[in-house]
């Protein structure tokens, strides 16, 4: 039997890396609800993820994926339950999904991943989308009809990048663009939600208030159970590259973090909880 295998997506800047590097780092020290699969003769890529957490021991923010780099990380993992999961992590500079969906070509990895895929993690930082808000109002009055070139902006609103990648990712994958039921459960992490966490706001809300469009589209072409938001804090709090942050070394950053699940409010030191919503969608 197939094992499933869940894919990451996100653009340049979206908290991929640190966020790699603090699951390795739960996965190796930490084991809780999710272990690193062995004996199946797959294997992490640890040059890569040490080296995150090197930087992220010594207190400082790790260094971005350089954009020419296609390095895929894979996690073997299984549950406690003992299902069994590869992730998939394209350990890839986020500018290179930027650059897919302004040419519109699929180099030829990235569509076998997604040919093969089970289920999608993808990140956003809301914080550094770019939205037009007048614009988006009058698109919102005209449902029906596409964007006017009058309407457009050298910069892509967020809410139309997001719909437009995600229609050429199904349409790469061969998923039915209009059936619910074809698509591959879809868990949206809200990365960096310290910068944007709104007390007592589940994350699906922060989302539709700040991309509704984009929130609209993934409700209407997602089932709601294969549907899920969640905010994402990797390191807690915000590091620079040369901060030594004292505090959090002292603590580590194994127990640094959090995630506030699909419809609750509330945050959760359990980093691994969006790839088991996966899990048990896909087992």
């Amino acid at each position: 039997m197939k094992t499933p295998e869940i894919l990451l997506l996100g653009g340049p800047n979206s908290g991929k890396t640190h966020y790699a590097g603090q699951l390795y780092g739960r996965l190796k020290r930490r084991p809780n609800n999710l272990k690193i699969r062995s004996g199946d003769g797959s294997s992490v890529n640890l040059i890569a993820l040490e080296g995150v957490l090197t930087n992220l021991e010594d207190g400082n923010a790790a260094e971005h994926t350089p954009s020419e780099q296609y390095d895929q990380i894979l996690f073997p993992l299984v549950d406690s339950k003992s299902n069994e999961l590869d992730l998939y992590w394209p350990d890839y500079g986020g500018e290179q999904l930027k650059l897919l969906f302004e040419q519109r070509e699929v180099p030829s990895a990235w569509r076998e991943r997604l040919e093969s895929s089970d289920g999608w993690l993808l990140f956003i930082r809301l914080s550094s989308e770019t939205t037009y808000p007048e614009a988006i109002t009058k698109l919102a009055s005209l449902p029906e009809q596409r964007p006017e070139k009058s309407l457009r902006q050298e910069t892509w609103d967020a809410n139309a990048y997001w719909i437009e990648l995600l229609q050429v990712l199904c349409s790469v994958a061969n998923y039915g663009i209009t059936s619910k039921e074809s698509k591959p459960p879809l868990a949206i992490l809200l990365s960096c939600f310290d910068e944007y966490h709104i007390e007592g706001k589940e994350p699906k809300e922060v989302l539709k208030q700040k991309l509704p469009l984009f929130y609209q589209f993934i409700s209407s072409n997602w089932l709601e159970n294969n549907l899920s938001v969640w905010g994402v804090s990797a390191l807690g709090k915000n590091l620079s590259h040369d901060s030594n942050d004292d505090g959090f070394i002292d603590d580590g950053p194994e127990y640094q973090g959090w995630v506030i699940p699909h419809n609750e409010t509330s945050e959760n030191s359990d980093l691994t909880a969006p790839i088991c919503w996966l899990i048990d969608k896909t087992t």
